[in-house]
């Protein structure tokens, strides 16, 4: 079992994760609380550390990971729906980076599809 997990975000290793803590890279850490990049590498780290805690089934994935970061950090009731005052104010209002918001929004819509494209009993 390993004890260290690191989190690679954006191609770059940029957290490593025990069982009872979370150690964010120099760039990461010096960033303001609230930046997207930082919340959300956070969230992944959460995730690590379920699994490294026998919380959630291993192994962990930093694609695992996103999908659990993106699930608590972006509601489906804001997938569901036009953002009026654009992409860029939503993704910054949840507090989330744009890209996040743009693969959840297709996840979303592909599975909405996938659902209503379903044959009924």
């Amino acid at each position: 079992m390993t004890s260290l997990q690191p989190i690679t975000y954006r191609g770059r290793t940029v957290a490593a994760v025990t069982p009872q803590r979370v150690f964010l890279g120099d760039e990461l850490e010096d960033r303001p609380r609230g930046d997207p990049e930082l919340t959300f590498v956070i969230y992944m780290a959460l995730c690590a550390g379920d699994v490294l805690n026998g919380r959630l089934p291993g192994p962990y994935t930093d694609d695992d990971a996103r999908i659990y970061a993106r699930t608590a950090l972006i509601p489906d009731e804001v997938l569901e729906r036009p953002a009026p005052a654009g992409e860029d104010r939503l993704a910054h209002g949840l507090g989330v980076p744009l890209e996040e918001l743009r693969t959840a929004r297709a996840e979303h819509t592909r599975d909405t599809m996938t659902l209503t494209d379903a044959p009924t009993a």
